[in-house]
């Protein structure tokens, strides 16, 4: 074992769980000293596997005397509790995205861990993506000319397919389903890539799934520049994953494995470039991972700390009010509530 690594334990280690054990693994500078999950035949493999002591609830495991970090990788409704039993045992934490159900859950969560000096870094891997630094650099070298409207769609079928956990077609616990567990992803990356989302328009339906959950969603945002961003995203679609930023002098299209700039001449296509991205695997959360132990050993504020988790989580809160409401709303009234 190195003896330098952060030792830290996972809350929810099967289905996405499995993903940042991995990059638990792969990080260099953390290691796997327990574990839990209600599902108790994954969390002994993954015990296993990782030399790791299997802990029986979440209560031992946040309390061992041997964990320094907890990574939260749990329904979004558990956050807050969880942080707060964390922060009481004096431990470090990763929370996956949405940092939190509701802003003033995030709100506490922030200020405890601030309070009591502690690392918190909410997990949005998707703006550590190479597509979307090579995007950054683009943007940065001003190839678009001025920016002028953005489009992005991040989809996929998980209410059409058997083994939904409860949780996320249950509206008290996932508000705006699809937007809440994946079209807030592009919410952080395009905050990242250009600038905040100030104001939001949103449209809901619960087309196919039983029950009331909305199942279908789209967005018109507006940046703090005034620049439109067009955001859609449904659970009851084929997959479905696309950042697009349209400039005067170009568009970039953004994909999971790839990247194409198209360059405009007098407003005429004259040059595509295109550059791919396929050899990245699982890259993203494993500089996530090693980023949160880093910051843990030196002090520093993660990159995608609680105030971006809150920011994030902000605009959902907007796009559920303006469903409600049937209004466009200020994330900055959100912010303020």
């Amino acid at each position: 074992m190195n003896e330098q690594a952060v030792r830290i334990a996972q809350a929810g280690i099967a289905n996405h769980g499995r993903t940042i054990v991995n990059a638990i693994g792969d990080s260099g500078n953390l290691t796997l000293v327990a574990c839990y999950d209600i599902d108790t035949a994954a969390n002994a493999t993954v015990a296993k596997e990782f030399n790791a002591r299997p802990a029986a609830s979440f209560d031992e495991l946040v309390h061992n005397p041997n964990v320094e970090a907890i990574a939260l990788v749990t329904p979004n409704h558990l956050h807050a509790g969880q942080l707060r039993a964390a922060v009481a045992a004096g431990k470090h934490v990763f929370v996956e995205k949405p940092i939190a159900n509701t802003i003033t859950d995030a709100r506490d969560m922030i200020e405890l861990m601030r309070s009591a000096g502690l690392v918190l870094m909410t997990g949005h891997n998707t703006r550590r993506r190479r597509v979307f630094r090579r995007a950054k650099q683009v943007l940065g070298e001003g190839l678009l000319g001025t920016i002028v409207a953005v489009e992005a769609n991040l989809s996929r079928p998980a209410g059409l397919q058997p083994g939904l956990p409860a949780w996320k077609a249950d509206p008290t616990k996932c508000a705006l389903l699809p937007m809440m567990q994946l079209g807030i992803h592009f919410i952080d990356t395009i905050s990242y890539l250009l600038q905040p989302v100030q104001r939001v328009s949103c449209f809901a339906a619960n087309t196919v799934m039983p029950g009331s959950v909305f199942d279908s969603t789209a967005a018109i945002l507006q940046l703090e520049s005034g620049i439109p961003v067009s955001l859609t995203s449904y659970y009851v679609s084929a997959d479905a994953y696309f950042l697009r930023i349209y400039g005067t002098k170009g568009t970039l299209h953004c994909f999971p494995t790839h990247m194409k700039l198209e360059l405009l001449r007098n407003g005429e296509l004259a040059e595509t470039r295109e550059e791919d991205f396929s050899a990245e695997g699982a890259e993203s959360y494993i500089l996530q991972m090693r980023e949160f132990g880093e910051c843990v050993r030196s002090g520093k504020s993660p990159e995608t700390g609680g105030d971006e988790g809150l920011r994030a989580l902000a605009v959902i809160e907007a796009m559920v009010a303006s469903v409600t409401r049937r209004a466009v709303i200020e994330v900055g009234d959100i912010l303020k509530a």
